[in-house]
């Protein structure tokens, strides 16, 4: 919740005062690299989206122009709301729900909004100040890549398997089949591969799949019924 002593400490320390001259604010984002397990909130054809935190430090004359509150379980403080007349909505380097970290060298990553306002009472102007802030970070999207009998070969993702593999050319059928195949409607039931790497990476057995491969491996995946969304290696199983 917003404190209670809020106006007295905005009349010292962030009341509207000239704007900022050329270079007062500055910039510095140190944003955390992405994990490799890391699931994105959302996709498209080209980019997934994460949701990240970064350190951004700034420079800022005063009076900033900033309403505070207590950031919850992240601890310490956090920007609600921006003032017209101040530095920080001039110059556009404080973000609403951005964390407040450091100001003028202190630790305040877990400090309490009375603590904090005193801080920025008596630090001198400019001010420093180390803050945290969630950004979205677009990253462009690894195409799967599929090894088939050895042959690799990038597809996008979602492609049905027997797609990719005979539009590459790699050899998918044998002897007659290659003539009588089905072309990929599942019904001929001589598209199988064994999965060796990557099951986790193919979308889920099909009816079709469960019922023609009742008496065949747990590996084994019909590739006409079979999407890729991400790295998987295959081979032909062994001819009877």
């Amino acid at each position: 919740m917003l404190f209670t002593v809020f106006s007295l400490a905005s009349a010292l320390a962030w009341s509207p005062v000239s704007p900022l001259t050329p270079g007062a604010c500055r910039a510095a984002p140190r944003c955390q690299p992405l994990r490799a397990a890391e699931e994105p909130f959302r996709s498209d054809e080209l980019f997934d989206y994460f949701r990240r935190k970064k350190e951004v430090s700034v420079s800022l004359e005063k009076p900033l122009g900033a309403v505070l509150k207590e950031a919850g379980a992240a601890g310490g403080v956090c920007v609600e709301e921006l003032l017209e007349e101040g530095s920080a909505s001039t110059t556009g380097a404080l973000k609403k729900n951005d964390r407040l970290l450091r100001v003028a060298d202190a630790d305040v990553s877990s400090s309490s909004l009375d603590d904090v306002m005193a801080i920025l009472v008596d630090a001198s102007s400019p001010v420093e100040i180390d803050l945290e802030r969630n950004v979205i970070v677009k990253v462009v999207r690894k195409a799967p890549v599929l090894t088939y009998d050895g042959q690799t070969l990038e597809m996008q993702k979602g492609s049905i398997m027997r797609t990719a593999v005979v539009k590459n050319g790699l050899e998918l059928y044998s002897g007659m089949a290659k003539l009588t195949n089905c072309g990929g409607t599942g019904s001929c039931s001589t598209c199988w591969v064994d999965v060796k790497e990557g099951a986790e990476n193919l979308s889920p057995r099909t009816a079709v799949e469960e019922k023609k491969g009742a008496k065949r491996p747990p590996t084994y995946r019909m590739a006409c019924q079979v999407l890729v969304n991400g790295d998987v290696t295959v081979e032909t199983p062994p001819k009877k």
